[in-house]
């Protein structure tokens, strides 16, 4: 008779799969009663009857016995290694546990039913492993009687499989973060993939808030890019998440076919060494545009990213590094490893490094690289704003290379640099076609250097020239009337935002229309020194004399700002009712009323040229708005795209001033109910309006790009499924030697020469992770000396990573002591690895975070289990971008000389980044107040925290025999001295605090402290006032100082005995 199986209720086992109530998540695929026994081979231990369950995900092994039922293996798919057979009844599942550790299922039953299984376990498995490779997929040592063909034939998921591997990924990470996928994220997906869409945007997904009901796990979606091939580009900007980049790093350890990787501007701080390590595990990868910008990337990540860009086996096109706070030596390794591999280097088109403090180190490194790639580079953009640039050394480089738009805004740019630019550089280049020297405080001499060299140069077939921000006045306007006539190939020009009155604009005007073979298409002329009456009037007729008479013009903004033309702007108003050649115009913020609105009412019923207006920030009213709106409502203008007034439109719906000046605001709350609706209902109707112009615009054939409202940054256009192969390398470059790797523990001494980091007296444990689910700690000991004149070092090499991956680490003898005072000195020297490291290891834990191969030699499927992640409470600015002209700004140009980065000044100014940056959690250090460090600058005889200047008659000041004790009455005076300062009636500094366990770290900071130097210059020169004074005193001090110390000494002594005296007798009682 055959045996009854039991039977087990089906919710149940849907409970314990993990079976949701959606159209998504794991489902039971097929059940089968067997022989099992919780063992990896066939004799480990007794078979039982047991229930398997196979889902899309999970495999389980409910039991039955006389207390009820219960799981009694549950393993994901994922962490299955192998399925083999060591009888004919028999096969095995071997999979990894939680802890990696290797276990295993045995099953017997009749040889169909085994067949059946297999095939379930190989359909489930196959579906959630799309575009894995062999190397990580499961192994399956099965003889072929116990195979049998798939029924139906693989079908995929969207996108290629990532649907399904999504789904597989939220349960694997179920028991982590306690969530699964989401519905309104499967549905984006197949959206995407339907419209044929390859880039994944995470920024505009809905639910990307952690706060939001409708928010999906952002680190299981990242992770289950691991092996997908169908998207190209990952836009991750911006977000709040602490763990986006140890989930990118996950994904870049396998992934091959991801192109373009946007990281800009995360939002909470974390380590980008996972990017690194991902990018160097996996040298197939084929990422060719890379944005890092708005994060915070100290030297030991750029030293990995770095040795990922030498290795990298296909071009790099796009990089943006701006605003990482990269110091000159890091920019230095960056130039280094663009030597070593020139095939990637050469493919380079845009390049950004703006906002990082080049100094001459990195003007130098960025200078020997041009020069060396002259003539067979791909550069097409190259972005140098607020760079503190050395343009003696970068100079001439910029001739041989010849790029075509090159911004070099902010920074200062006087007569020398720009006798440098104009005679080395801009009297030659056939290229340039885009020039920002914005922001740059240039004067007339500078200019009169550079307009010379453009009057010179006649290979430029046109230019855009950008001089806004520079207080460009009466004189500069002067030299450029006199100089601009020659520059033929003028394409733009930019002299917004200076101090140019409307005579100087109008001279300008003048000698503006004497240019040879006029080409002007874009004018900007906003936010200068405008007058109302005769003066502007003048101004807005010359420039409607201008637009009229060279129909070239096709962009002219004339914004008021605090000079606003108002009524002056009648003539330009009026002669635009005639003109065909103007395309967009900007006259915002310049205090129209209603009856200029009227004029302009009027101009857009006869215009068919314009296509952008902006008439933001004006005083126009309900009436005023109501006659721009006619010609739109009635259909009389179908040419205008863009009518812009987001301020107007914000405060409309906000109920707040329609109006912005002083002289007649008006608000909403003043208005009616229903005069309030109407103007609200007319902004929606030219909304709608406009949008009908734009779509009769989009179907004509010659469709006119807007220059001004469509502007947007450089971009580079890659074809889809294109990777760009290594350049070939000239033989010139190819008989270089390559600059050397840099290590990850390196720093620049005073001397200038390059030195391994020493420890200080802190412990910090190296975190890696690999895709086997191993963690490899590497703990790094600093030990406390135990007298202030020694420090003892802990001197250990961390792992690093060779070209095959594998890592050695070597961990030199235990604790080596180095004396780094002479015999006679008592204060212990920082030394500046110690400070260094000290400032990037803050920035981040795991700068040196070890590589490894798999310790295990099974294969797996699974991702890494367990997430290190580093984050904190640090939040950045909201904003996307700093207002580079705001007094908070950092401006790295500036006129002091002492601000500019050599080789030895670089440790100092690494530390005062490393303050900057912001800091994740760790434990607390105990530094001193403001008015501890200002007390220690302040005393008379300390001149710096590392070294105690004693006076002449000191005595016995030679030595400090503890950093929590100092007793010389010459140079430190201790809280026994303040008391005997009352009987002297002198003000004595307050005392020194010295913490014992951190007093090395104490003194970094001191000494890391740039602001105190002009405060100790003031405080030297008191020392001297006070230096005869307290002389004279001080031997009577000395020995006052010494009684009270002996008879507190004795005091202490008998408190101790008495205290010890009646612990004894409590004991004894």
């Amino acid at each position: 008779m055959a045996t009854v199986e039991p039977e087990i209720e089906k919710n149940f086992i849907e409970d314990s799969l993990g079976v949701t109530s959606q159209s998504f998540g794991e489902q039971i695929t097929h059940t089968i009663w067997v022989e099992a026994n919780k063992s990896p081979n066939i004799s480990g231990s007794t078979f039982n009857k047991r229930l398997i369950v196979v889902g899309k995900c999970k495999i389980l092994s409910i039991k039955r016995g006389a207390f009820g039922k219960s799981v009694e293996v549950e393993f994901h798919l994922y962490n299955v290694s192998e399925i083999c057979s060591e009888s004919e009844d028999s096969f095995t599942i071997k999979y990894n546990g939680d802890n990696n550790e290797q276990l295993g299922i045995t099953m017997k039953a009749p040889l169909e039913k085994l067949q059946i299984l297999i095939r379930a376990i190989r359909t489930s498995y196959r579906r959630i492993t799309c575009g894995f490779p062999e190397t990580s997929m499961m192994k399956l040592n099965l003889p072929e009687t116990k195979l049998i063909d798939f029924e139906v034939p693989l079908i995929m998921s969207s996108a290629h499989g990532f649907v399904d591997g999504y789904i597989a990924h939220s349960y694997y990470y179920l028991k982590v973060y306690k969530s699964v996928g989401t519905l309104d994220f499967i549905r984006l997906i197949e959206a995407l993939y339907s419209n044929d869409v390859t880039e994944i945007d995470f920024t505009q997904m809905a639910g990307i808030e952690p706060s939001s009901e409708l928010s999906f796990n952002l680190f299981t979606a990242i992770t289950s890019l691991r092996n997908n091939t169908y998207f190209k580009s990952v836009n991750l900007s911006g977000l709040p998440h602490p763990n986006i980049i140890s989930a990118i790093g996950m994904c870049l350890e396998t992934n091959k076919s991801i192109t373009k990787l946007n990281l800009s501007n995360l939002r909470v701080e974390q380590s980008f060494q996972p990017l690194a390590n991902g990018l160097v595990k996996n040298p197939s990868n084929v990422i060719q545009e890379l944005d890092l910008s708005k994060n915070i990337i100290p030297y030991p990540i750029m030293a990995t990213l770095c040795e990922c860009f030498s290795k990298f086996s296909h071009g790099l096109v796009s990089l943006n590094l701006s605003k990482c706070d990269l110091l000159p030596k890091t920019i230095s390794i960056l130039f280094e490893s663009f030597e070593r591999n020139f095939g990637m280097s050469l493919a380079i088109r845009y390049l950004n490094l703006s906002h990082n403090k080049f100094g001459d180190i990195g003007s130098q490194a960025i200078g020997g690289w041009m020069a060396k790639i002259r003539g067979c580079h791909s550069l097409d953009c190259l972005v140098l704003a607020n760079c503190n640039l050395n343009f003696q050394l970068m100079g001439p480089p910029l001739r041989v290379v010849d790029i075509a738009r090159l911004d070099l805004s902010l920074n200062r740019i006087d007569r020398a640099s720009a006798k440098i630019l104009g005679n080395e550089v801009f009297d030659t280049v056939a290229n340039l076609c885009e020039l920002n020297f914005s922001g740059c405080t240039m004067n007339a001499d500078s200019l009169e250097d550079i307009f010379i060299s453009f009057n010179r140069n006649r290979k430029i077939a046109n230019i855009s020239l950008n001089l806004s921000h520079n207080a460009l006045g009466a004189r500069e306007a002067t030299l450029m009337s006199k100089s601009i006539s020659g520059c033929r190939y003028l394409e733009a020009l930019d002299i917004s935002n200076n101090r140019l009155n409307s005579r100087s604009l109008i001279e300008l005007l003048n000698a503006i229309k004497n240019i040879d073979q006029f080409n002007l298409h874009e004018l900007n002329i906003a936010n200068n020194y405008f007058a109302q009456g005769p003066e502007g009037d003048l101004l807005c007729q010359q420039l409607a004399h201008l637009i009229n008479t060279f129909p070239t013009i096709r962009t002219l903004n004339i914004s008021g700002g605090k000079y606003p033309l108002s009524k002056s702007l009648t003539p330009l108003l009026e002669s635009l009712i005639k003109n065909n050649s103007l395309k967009e115009l900007n006259i915002s913020d310049n205090g129209l009323g209603d009856s200029m609105a009227s004029i302009i009412g009027e101009m857009l019923r006869e215009n068919t040229s314009l296509i952008y207006l902006n008439l933001d920030n004006n005083q126009f009213g309900l009436s005023g708005w109501t006659a721009i709106a006619q010609p739109l409502l009635f259909d009389i203008n179908r040419t205008l795209n863009h009518l812009i007034f987001p301020k107007t439109l914000a405060s409309a719906y906000t109920s707040t001033l329609i109006q912005n000046f002083a002289s007649t605001l008006q608000s909403f709350g003043a208005l009616s109910k229903d005069k309030r609706n109407q103007i609200i209902t007319l902004f929606q109707k030219m909304q709608d309006k406009l949008a009908e112009n734009r779509f009769e615009t989009s179907v004509l054939d010659s469709v006119y790009v807007s220059e001004y409202y469509n502007k947007t940054p450089y971009t580079v256009h890659i074809p889809e499924d294109y990777v760009t192969p290594l350049v070939d390398v000239p033989e010139h470059l190819s008989s270089l030697p390559p600059p050397s790797s840099p290590t990850l523990f390196e720093s620049v001494n005073s001397s200038g020469t390059i030195s391994n980091f020493t420890t200080t007296t802190t412990t910090a444990t190296v975190v890696a992770t690999n895709s086997s689910s191993n963690v490899l700690q590497h703990s790094i000991n600093m030990n406390n000396g135990g007298s202030n004149s020694n420090i003892n070092t802990s001197n250990s090499s961390v792992g690093s990573v060779n070209n095959t991956g594998t890592t050695n680490n070597s961990v030199n003898g235990n604790k080596q002591q180095q004396q780094l005072n002479g015999a006679g000195s008592s204060t212990p020297i920082t030394t500046t690895g110690d400070r260094n490291q000290r400032s990037r290891s803050n920035s981040n834990s795991t700068a040196s975070s070890v590589i490894s191969k798999r310790s295990n030699a099974s294969t797996s499927a699974a991702p890494p289990r367990q997430l290190i992640t580093q984050t904190s409470d640090w939040q950045p600015n909201e904003e996307s971008e700093a207002d580079i002209y705001d007094t908070s700004f950092v401006a790295y140009s500036t006129d002091d000389e002492s601000d500019n980065y050599t080789q030895d000044s670089y440790d100092d100014n690494s530390s005062r980044k490393s303050k900057q940056q912001p800091m994740r959690k760790s434990k607390p250090k105990s530094i001193k107040s403001n008015a501890s460090v200002s007390s220690v600058k302040s005393s008379a005889s300390v001149k710096s925290v590392s070294s105690v200047k004693s006076a002449s008659s000191v005595k016995s000041a030679s030595s400090v025999k503890s950093a929590s004790s100092v007793k010389s009455a010459s140079s430190v005076k201790s809280s026994n001295s303040v008391k005997s300062s009352k009987s002297s009636q002198k003000e004595v500094p307050p005392p020194i605090v010295i913490n014992h366990e951190d007093s090395s770290e104490q003194e970094e900071e001191e000494q890391d402290e740039p602001k105190l130097e002009p405060y100790q210059e003031e405080q030297e020169q008191e020392e001297q006032e006070e230096e005869e004074e307290e002389q004279e005193n001080i031997e009577s001090q000395t020995d006052q100082d010494e009684q009270v110390d002996f008879q507190e000494d004795d005091n202490e002594r008998e408190n101790n005995n008495l205290n010890e005296f009646h612990s004894d007798s409590q004991k004894v009682l």
